[in-house]
């Protein structure tokens, strides 16, 4: 025990002390960033080699480091402006005359949450003449939370895309109080884009009186082209009695589904009750009278939207997602959704809503479920499928082989419930699958998921095979890897470490399943090619080089 405990200090100051290094890398090309012939190559490079610290509020890099398994700290440069060479050089660089010095300023100020260089962002917004340098100095102050909203205003007005926004999520995320005010101040402007965004900010910032004036004029008053935007505060703020106001713009195309939306938030009878007398009008529900109860901020819209889905007839064509539409996972609606399931007799409603029940393990849920398992439509059944995760009913476990075996029944969702469910005596039904499958890549994917969780002697030449063609499916080579390292087969350490490698190539991060897999293993070979691991560039790889080599004994 004492050993391992000193094995784990080793290993956890080689990876404090790679972090250091990163900080310390990051300053060395800060000292080169300050040479005059610093260019524009160089600042794409340090892009490229720093995402995490210069652009923590970008959804590319939050992507990034969600699937690398990292945090990203808000402000990562926060210590750095402490730091000698900060305060001694910034102020240089961000008024150089060199563009990209000046650019590279404004990424650092922004990822350090320097405040007291507010002012001077703000007077650049002003003075600089390069398109992309402005941009990240309008982000820049974005990530400083900055209050001077109604400058950002302006800025966003000259310089955002609308149609392709990247800046304005930001923007309203600023003090709503500043954002109001800036609202109030710009409505009226002459320029559409202007008052197009007061309007839009008055939607993020809580209803008054003053608010709900501007904001019905403007429903009244525009132009049919953007009076869209006026309908859809109103329908945000839940404004009422508005049937006079709206009533005729249900006519126009342009209006007709957001009127619709701001009709069922309102908190008026008179609003809500015409909004259904229109449903009796025609034998089939719309899709636009449909979505705008499921849609609703009120979950009563949304309990009369399943009384529909269960009583009246519904389009071919209507659509709805249960994973963009969260509200359906609530504990209020399970028994309208389990009434809604039993009742409803349109398959493509079905198809959808059946996945409001995942991770749900009461025993109704579990017995509709179950039900829709040898259900004839195959859509239906492979998504109670997956609903059925985690669950871990008797009745589900003896099912399982029974449906498996039968063609009829079959679905690769069913994968994951044998393997989290431990049932390990069907390699026999799998490795028929797998071979009379081969032109079906999810069944040749789940085939191997199985086999690779419960293997057998007899599989290794089959991994082996999967491994050595780089053809392959890369998830089917990660399972024929772990299947090769729970049968702890010494013979293959040199193939797997020989695709470790060609996957390194590429990116670290492509070898992590790899090192698992040789971690199961054991040996020299397998430990040194994991420590080889250990200075990588990639932070949640050698964090894993780390875990693994910790965990050898």
């Amino acid at each position: 025990m004492k050993i391992k405990l000193i094995i784990t200090i080793i290993l956890l100051t080689f990876f404090t002390k790679a972090q250091c290094q990163y900080a310390a890398n990051f300053k060395a090309d800060f000292k080169l960033s300050l040479n005059e012939t610093f260019n524009e190559d160089q600042l794409n490079d340090l892009f490229s080699k720093y995402s995490n610290l210069l652009t923590p509020q970008s959804g590319i890099t939050q992507l990034s480091s969600s699937l690398k398994g990292e945090t990203l700290s808000i402000f990562p440069l926060s210590d750095f402006k402490k730091d000698d060479l900060y305060i001694d050089y910034i102020d240089k660089m961000l008024n150089s005359e060199n563009s990209f010095q000046r650019l590279f300023s404004y990424l650092i100020i922004g990822a350090s949450n320097d405040l007291t260089r507010e002012e001077q962002l703000l007077n650049k917004l002003k003075i600089e003449k390069d398109k992309g340098n402005l941009i990240w100095c309008g982000m820049a102050l974005l990530h400083l939370k900055t209050k001077h909203t109604t400058e950002l205003f302006d800025f966003l007005i000259e310089n955002e895309n609308f149609g392709d926004a990247h800046m304005l999520p930001l923007f309203f995320k600023l003090d709503k109080k500043s954002l109001q005010e800036t609202a109030y101040q710009r409505y009226n402007s002459d320029n559409i884009k202007a008052r197009i965004l007061a309007i839009q900010i008055l939607s993020k910032t809580g209803n008054n009186p003053e608010t709900e004036k501007i904001v019905l004029d403007a429903v009244k008053n525009w132009d049919i082209n953007s009076k869209g935007y006026a309908i859809y505060t109103v329908k945000e703020l839940q404004i009422g009695n508005l049937l006079e106001t709206v009533k005729p713009f249900l006519d126009n195309d342009k209006t007709r589904k957001i009127t619709l939306q701001a009709l069922a938030n309102s908190p008026t009878s008179t609003d809500n009750e015409y909004l259904k007398s229109l449903i009796n009008r025609k034998e089939t529900v719309s899709n636009d009278l449909l979505s705008c109860y499921l849609e609703s901020k009120k979950i009563e819209n949304v309990k009369y939207w399943l009384e529909l889905l269960r009583s009246k007839k519904v389009s071919n064509d209507y659509y709805f997602s249960v994973p963009l539409n969260k509200i359906l996972y609530s504990e209020e609606l399970l028994p309208d959704i389990q009434n809604t399931l039993k009742e409803c007799k349109n398959e493509k409603i079905i198809e959808e809503l059946v996945r409001a029940l995942r991770s749900r393990n009461d025993v109704e849920s579990t017995t509709i479920l179950l039900d829709f398992l040898k259900y004839k439509n195959a859509t239906i059944r492979y998504w109670s499928a997956d609903a059925l995760k985690g669950n871990k009913s008797q009745k589900l476990i003896d099912l399982l082989p029974i449906l498996i075996n039968d063609e009829k029944y079959r679905t690769v969702a069913l994968v994951d419930l044998f393997v989290e469910n431990n049932i390990n005596d069907q390699q026999i039904t799998f490795e028929k699958m797998y071979k009379n499958n081969s032109k079906d890549s999810e069944w040749e994917r789940g085939s191997i998921e199985y086999l690779a969780n419960f293997p057998l002697e007899r599989h290794k030449e089959l991994f082996r095979k999967i491994l050595k063609n780089k053809q392959s499916d890369f998830a089917v080579r990660y399972d024929a890897a772990l299947g090769l390292g729970r049968l702890k087969d010494v013979e293959s350490v040199d193939l797997l470490i020989q695709v470790c490698e060609e996957n390194r190539k590429e990116s670290d991060l492509n070898s992590r399943t790899y090192l698992q897999a040789l971690a199961m293993i054991k040996g020299e070979k397998a430990q040194n090619e994991i420590k080889s691991f250990l200075n990588s560039d990639e932070q949640v790889v050698s964090k894993l080089a780390v875990e693994l080599l910790d965990n050898w004994n």
